[in-house]
């Protein structure tokens, strides 16, 4: 687990909380949990995975064999400080120039790699993780109150905070430069417009399928026994249409799904063992277990990373990763962030309507995936609303009208002020100044930071320790196939087709009743059912007078919501009952770490 420190009351603090002689120290830097190596003046560390490593040696003149951090040494010697924005994966890098008093902390492009620090005197404590900080720190933070009421509302966090006051994430592509003046925070890379591809429907569509292919070729590279998690959809199955691709001696994949036997809703049995067949994937099918706590996992993970999980999911995926581990599986794939990346490009509307083609974005209307050329007219009406005219409102205008629609709503838990304080933090969010035009500023603003608001990048760095099997995501984390993808004309991305230009590229490659497929798997059943048997639990601590997350909702709209504790009304009341009660669960946990613990061992008494 990384840990940097800068300075020297930093490294006393990293000394403290580190086993003896576990820090390599370097002046006033320090470094725990990462491979080093030196080249020249240069000193780095690199923790993660370096995807075109085989590139940079042939191109840094570099023999076979050399370790991912001598490549990084050697790079950062031929190209100074600005080699991070030469290197592909998922990485931090520490980069230290000897004699010249000053480091470097670079986490990857998209973000794969979570990179958290806080500001120690005028030097600083870096770590992937809030628990390697905590640990280190000599007292635990107080809540940082706008990202707990945002988490408890929302699921996300505002950008650039953690749960914790004064802890604060490194964005994707950002650095963290570290001098005798402390530390500051800089972007090093940013995408740019390169216009469209050029070519037919289908040749456009094949490029897509050929970078995403060669994305999950680059994802299992390295991998003794690589596996994915197959589902019924079309970004797992192309994963799989993409392991069976590769040629040469790759090691053969397999495949691991779930299945829902009591939740029709939700199993996919039939698809994923018709994508099976047809990529020839050795596949398994673990069955949910009912009888499973979804709450269990959960306060399990609050007791080992002083965190609250950022999906509900854990209990239904742990027997398919103690599955894997069983089958010796050193990688697991997953669809993660396909929608995204191989979706549409709603603004391409606003551009329509921007140079005076208005019947032009009218026609628009009636291809977006799930409106369609039979849409009533108010649903196409609307979607010329809020994808065309909104999308030229002065960004501050827009603002407003959003933040008077969220005090009138009746549905959120927080308080006025709470709603105002996050307003104000998302108007100092994402100030990046990207040219292009506007549908390309909407998907790369997106897809260059996937899942950010969620912390998706640290919780699946958690889901992976806690598993002992590396994660690795082709459609979340991959820059080449990011960069094929921002150039797909977006046009031919209006279909009433989900996913149309990969759908149109995997022709042949998958089943074809998965191509047809339109509609998504329902997982909101796993909630529910998991709430039934566990709401009356998770909701006892917010139903005391004095539960700590009182202090952050609505003390009626609350009441209201521990009202439903096993019988939420809709899949929003549900998320919001599990948001608020383990928001409670971990406030308490700060004040005393074994609450988690002593909450599990009722919940066994009661099953």
């Amino acid at each position: 687990m990384l840990v940097v420190a800068w300075g020297e009351r930093a490294i006393e603090l990293l000394d403290g909380a580190a086993s003896p002689g576990a820090a390599e120290r370097c002046g006033p830097l320090a470094v725990v949990g990462a491979e080093g190596a030196s080249d020249g003046e240069w000193r780095c560390w690199l923790t993660g995975r370096l995807e075109n490593a085989r590139e940079l040696r042939e191109r840094l003149d570099l023999p076979p064999g050399r370790t991912a951090a001598a490549t990084v040494a050697r790079a950062y010697a031929r190209l100074g400080e600005d080699a991070c924005a030469a290197l592909r994966g998922t990485f931090v890098v520490v980069a230290l120039r000897r004699g010249h008093e000053a480091a470097t902390v670079a986490r990857d492009q998209l973000g794969g790699r979570p990179l958290l620090y806080t500001r120690v005197g005028t030097g600083a404590l870096l770590a992937e993780h809030e628990r390697a900080l905590l640990d280190a720190l000599p007292a635990t933070p107080a809540p940082d109150r706008p990202a707990l009421a945002q988490w408890i509302d929302s699921a996300s966090l505002p950008a650039g905070h953690t749960l914790f006051e004064g802890v604060h994430r490194v964005p994707p592509a950002h650095r963290a430069l570290l001098d005798e003046r402390g530390m500051t925070v800089a972007a090093y890379w940013q995408p740019r417009y390169e216009g469209i591809a050029v070519g037919s429907r289908q040749e456009v569509a094949e490029r897509l399928r050929d970078a995403a292919f060669a994305a999950v070729a680059r994802a299992a590279d390295g991998a003794q026994t690589p596996a994915l998690l197959l589902s019924g959809g079309l970004d797992s199955s192309c994963v799989a249409a993409g392991l069976a691709a590769r040629g040469g001696h790759a090691p053969p994949a397999l495949a691991l799904s779930g299945v829902f036997p009591s939740l029709p809703e939700t199993d996919e049995r039939e698809l994923i063992e018709a994508t099976g067949r047809h990529t020839g994937l050795p596949f398994e099918l673990v069955a949910f277990d009912e009888s499973a706590s979804i709450l269990d996992p959960a306060l399990a993970h609050i007791e080992r990373w002083r965190l609250p999980p950022a999906t509900p999911n854990l209990f239904a995926w742990e027997p398919l990763m103690a599955r894997a581990r069983e089958l010796g599986v050193d990688a697991m794939l997953d669809g993660e962030g396909g929608d995204e990346l191989f979706g549409f490009a709603p603004q391409l509307i606003a551009d329509r309507l921007r140079a005076g083609r208005a019947l032009s974005a009218w026609r628009l209307t009636g291809r977006i995936p799930w409106v369609g050329a039979q849409a009533g007219t108010r649903m196409r009406i609307r979607a010329l609303r809020v994808y065309g005219a909104s999308c030229l409102i002065p960004a501050e205008l827009r603002r407003r009208r959003q933040l008077r629609r969220e005090l009138a709503s009746t549905r959120t838990l927080l308080s006025a002020p709470d709603v105002l304080a996050l307003s104000e933090l998302e108007r100092d969010g994402d100030v990046r100044k990207l040219d292009g035009p506007l549908w390309w500023q909407g998907l790369a603003r997106e897809l260059t930071r996937p899942g950010e608001a969620f912390a998706a990048a640290a919780h699946l760095r958690r889901e992976a320790a806690d598993e002992r099997i590396d994660r690795r995501h082709p459609f979340l984390f991959d820059l080449e196939l990011l960069t094929v993808a921002l150039q797909s004309p977006p046009g031919l991305l209006f279909d009433v087709r989900d996913r149309a230009l990969l759908r149109d590229g995997l022709l042949g490659h998958v089943p074809e009743q998965v191509l047809k497929r339109q509609e998504k798997g329902v997982f909101n059943g796993l909630l529910d059912q998991g709430l039934a048997a566990d709401g009356a639990l998770l909701a006892s601590g917010p139903a005391e007078r004095d539960a700590p997350v009182r202090a952050f909702v609505r003390e009626e709209r609350l009441q209201a919501l521990l009202l439903q504790a096993s019988r939420p009304r809709d899949s929003m009341a549900a998320r919001r009952l599990w948001q608020a009660g383990l928001a409670d669960v971990w406030l308490r946990s700060l004040e005393d770490p074994q609450y988690p613990r002593r909450l599990r061992e009722r919940g066994l008494a009661c099953a």
